[in-house]
């Protein structure tokens, strides 16, 4: 039900999580979750934006603290905001979430934790990316219920067909 998918930060997770989304639905199924899209800025460096899987609307979910920053920071609303929409859609119904990113508000206890263990409570099938610095908070999280899956499209569908094939059964 549970799958952390390990990679590093210049990994093309996003677009392997945009393709699993579009196979996935090309089914006739329904995708809950986002992927990440960053952008230049001219003060920060780069913005980043969550794309939501299911409308396709996107949003920034990181600050331009201005020109004399050193960086862009997390934008708390946002998160929020990206969590309240996961929620209603796996709560619409869902056959797949995707947590593009188990990050530092997930490792700090926040985030988009309760949004994962609710697609769970409701027997969707869960892909979470993992970078390295949080895959002891990641372990921490699940307890050892999740699937360890490296960044591999044909691996991580066939775990999604045999999740589901488990779940179409029971």
């Amino acid at each position: 039900m549970l799958a952390g998918i390990s990679f590093h930060p210049k990994d093309k997770i996003d677009d392997l999580f945009s393709a699993i989304a579009e196979n996935f639905t090309s089914d006739g199924k329904t995708v809950a979750g986002y992927v990440q899209k960053r952008r230049k800025d001219r003060e920060c460096g780069t913005l980043v934006y969550v794309r939501n899987l299911r409308s396709g609307d996107e949003m920034p979910i990181t600050k331009n603290r201005g020109a004399m920053a050193t960086g862009c920071k997390l934008d708390g609303d946002a998160l929020s905001s990206l969590s309240e929409q996961l929620a209603k859609d796996i709560e619409a119904g869902s056959d797949l979430l995707i947590v593009a990113r188990f990050g530092r508000s997930e490792a700090e206890g926040r985030g988009l934790r309760d949004v994962i263990w609710r697609a769970m409570d409701l027997d969707i099938p869960v892909l979470v990316g993992v970078r390295d610095e949080y895959a002891d908070a990641w372990n921490a999280f699940h307890g050892g219920i999740a699937d360890s899956l490296p960044l591999d499209a044909d691996l991580i569908e066939n775990w999604l067909r045999a999740t589901t094939n488990v779940l179409a059964s029971t």
